[in-house]
């Protein structure tokens, strides 16, 4: 039994094996099928040398089996090759067939004439094959395409496009590449004339799995930890190794030696323990810094800070400065918008136009959602890189925080300025930090809640304190129009008893005459400012104490109550027939309050058909010039209703081609006790005000409107069709 064979065999097992580990890691991604190429180019090199070497005494059949591992040794140098091109995603990949194919009559010399391998030699370790007149082709063809997969790494290593964690990458396939150059020696001892044990299936390990870290794993260690931690590996087994051979050697004494072996075998992983934490304070002792600085923060962060937007701030600018970052930004939830907002933002221009706001139905949230821990960016699919890529370039790290299962911000990271890597540590503190952030944002976000309440409980307040005041002033204002009402009422009677009784005597005297009608006009004013004044007051009350008590939302048809309010106006105004076009799908369904929102429409309707109206009159009136009179008019006010399912969203249009609204009043539409119309028409300058309550207190919605002078107004209403808030109340 040759047990030389027994490595390579066992070998080319473990190589098979992690091939297949990889590839069925991701089996859609192109680097680790061509790192299973590249495992089946060394199996296919190792089983067939190691049934060489088990065939001892049977020369034929090991020379069959040198030649069928002679295609694993050409078609190794290829594969590194594709596997280099294929991890940089270099333009060397549409080339890859080409090099393939040239080694296709490298294999048919092999199999056609004793020219690659002349024959097999007879070694300690069993048959090894002798080189050929033509073997110095497979000699060439392994260094120019060594040498073509290293000269690519290295240009891309040099490029300022490469990240850090590339970079890092790129280092690990260097020092794979030089761990390949001792397997290499097998290709030499294939001449004659050099002799020595073909070790190259022992290198073979340690350069197969670092490849496969490079095909599976992006996030690697610091490169500098690795070889010291080799070397520091190497040195100490061969001082625990090295020492009781020794002495076994020179002194005979073997079971002393054996005991001595034993302890140091003990010792030697607290050792190397020791060693390896001395080692990685000495290399990461920037790094040791900038972490307790960052738990010192993230402790210390919800005592300190109050205000969301202080808070962003700080949290960028405490990372920005520890870890020397180029750039850091942090988007924060908007739950009344749907979307998250980058409330901070520090580090170079580099990165291109950084993105101010994200959609909450952006799938890379649910990723976060699911995922929960911070990520590197490069470790992401491609569909999900392009999303993140349009927020800013460059990125590196994504650390989500998460609040009861929610992402409630994120934070998106550069490089570091010192080109390092980010370490597994590095991550677990971004971890812990975007815990006590969100825990933070949380705490910001339900103050900012609060305040808003006990505003709004402070409005519901002082305007309960306005209604108290308004009842008690429109009672003895309403006491003082009676009593105008009623003098103007006996004055009205006294002047027509006086004008039936003497109607001789005001006939004759002119004066008298002219003093009656303008007594009887005076008389007509005073009732109809008795009116009007009387309205204002309605109109106060109203406001002061909006009326109804139904407060619950439902499911109803808009044309329920655009209908009424429309026969309202035609009331009001006395007036048959009003210009309204309707646009409302027939199976149509709006949400909120009911009464409230059909408040808000009259309004806008009343409004429209007033502003209709005024326009009309201008443009009979010859001293008003200041809109356009060449086309006839038309008169219309226009209502449609358009849904947008995607964002939960619906809008009630109302536009109209009426008077419109001049610059100077579109700031103060909404504002309280503040209106357009003249003095001669009623109105007390508070449905406007009133509407934009309803809508945006009442409903979370929103009303805005857009207008030209002379040309029309549009007033928008936006509401939601569904609030999560009161399905959870209902259930």
């Amino acid at each position: 039994m040759n047990y030389y064979a027994l490595g390579p065999t066992i070998v080319a097992a473990f190589i098979l094996i992690l091939g297949l580990f990889v590839l069925f890691k991701n089996r859609k991604n192109k680097l680790n099928l061509v790192y299973f190429y590249l495992s089946i180019s060394l199996f296919i090199w190792l089983i067939n040398f190691s049934l060489m070497y088990w065939n001892v005494g049977n020369y034929d059949q090991a020379y069959f089996f040198a030649k069928l591992g002679f295609i694993g040794v050409i078609l190794t140098p290829v594969c590194i090759l594709h596997f280099t091109v294929e991890f940089l995603n270099s333009g060397l990949k549409r080339y890859t067939p080409f090099f393939y194919l040239l080694t296709l009559p490298v294999i048919f010399i092999n199999f056609s004439s004793p020219h690659m391998y002349s024959g097999l030699s007879t070694n300690f370790w069993g048959y090894y094959p002798i080189a050929g007149k033509f073997y110095f082709i497979a000699l060439l063809e392994f260094v120019g395409i060594f040498l073509a997969a290293t000269f690519t790494l290295f240009r891309h290593f040099r490029k300022k496009s490469t990240n850090i964690v590339k970079r890092e990458q790129i280092k690990y396939l260097m020092m794979a590449f030089v761990i390949a150059l001792f397997a290499s020696g097998d290709y030499i001892i294939k001449y004659p004339a050099i002799n020595f044990y073909p070790f190259g299936y022992i290198v073979v390990i340690f350069f197969s799995f670092i490849m496969a870290l490079n095909a599976i794993k992006n996030n690697l260690m610091d490169i500098r930890l690795v070889i010291t931690n080799g070397t520091i590996l190497v040195f100490l087994y061969i001082f625990v190794l090295g020492i009781p051979i020794y002495i076994g050697l020179y002194t005979k004494q073997w079971f002393i030696s054996f005991i001595l072996l034993f302890v140091l075998s003990t010792l030697a992983p607290l050792t190397f323990r020791f060693l390896q934490r001395k080692a990685e304070l000495i290399l990461l002792a920037e790094q040791e810094k900038y972490q307790q600085l960052l738990m010192q923060a993230s402790k210390g962060m919800i005592e300190k800070e109050y205000d969301i937007s202080k808070l962003s701030q700080l949290i960028v600018r405490i990372i920005k400065r520890s870890v020397k970052i180029k750039f850091v930004g942090l988007f924060i939830i908007n739950e009344e918008q749907g979307i998250y907002k980058n409330l901070a933002f520090r580090g170079e221009s580099n990165t291109g136009k950084v993105l101010k706001e994200i959609r909450k139905d952006n799938k890379i949230i649910a990723f976060m959602e699911s995922y929960k821990k911070p990520f590197f960016f490069s470790e992401l699919q491609d569909d999900f890189k392009g999303e993140f890529l349009k927020i800013a370039k460059n990125i590196t790290v994504i650390v989500p925080s998460i609040f009861r299962d929610e992402v409630i911000g994120f934070l998106i990271l550069g490089d570091k300025e010192n080109k390092t890597v980010y370490s597994k540590k590095d991550l677990e503190i971004f971890g812990t930090l975007s815990n006590q952030a969100a825990l933070a944002v949380e705490n910001c976000m339900f103050l900012e809640k609060s305040q808003k309440q006990q505003k709004r409980l402070f409005e519901a307040d002082k305007l309960a304190s306005i209604g108290g005041m308004a009842d008690g002033m429109a009672h003895q204002i309403r006491n003082r129009l009676n009593s105008f009402g009623l003098a103007a009422e006996l004055l009205s009677y006294d002047v027509q008893d006086f004008s039936e009784g003497h109607k001789d005597f005001i006939t004759q005297h002119s004066d008298i005459n002219i003093m009656v009608k303008n007594m009887n006009e005076l008389i007509h004013s005073i009732n109809e400012n008795v009116k009007k004044t009387n309205t204002i007051l309605t109109g106060i009350l109203n406001f002061a104490k909006p009326k109804g008590s139904v407060t619950e939302k439902e499911t109803f048809s808009l044309r329920e109550i655009i209908e009424p309010s429309v026969m309202l106006v035609q009331v009001k105004h006395h007036r048959e027939k009003v210009p309204i076009v309707l646009d409302i799908p027939n199976d149509d369904k709006i949400y909120g309050i009911k009464y409230q929102i059909q408040e808000v429409c009259f309004n806008c309707i009343d409004n429209a058909f007033e502003a209709v109206m005024e326009k009309e009159q201008h443009i009979q009136n010859p001293l008003f010039d200041d809109i356009d009179k060449r086309e006839p008019f038309v008169p219309e006010i226009k209502v449609s209703l358009k849904y947008f399912i995607e964002r939960n969203k619906y809008q009630i249009i109302i536009e109209d081609n009426g008077i419109g609204i001049k610059q100077e009043n579109k700031a103060k539409i909404f504002s309280a006790f503040f209106t357009t119309k003249p003095s001669s028409k009623s109105g007390s300058g508070i449905g406007s005000y009133v509407a934009r309550r309803m809508i945006v207190e009442a409903h979370d919605g929103d009303i805005s409107f857009e207008s030209k002078y002379g040309t029309g107004t549009t007033f928008t209403i936006t509401l939601p069709l569904s609030s999560k808030k009161d399905k959870a109340v209902q259930e």
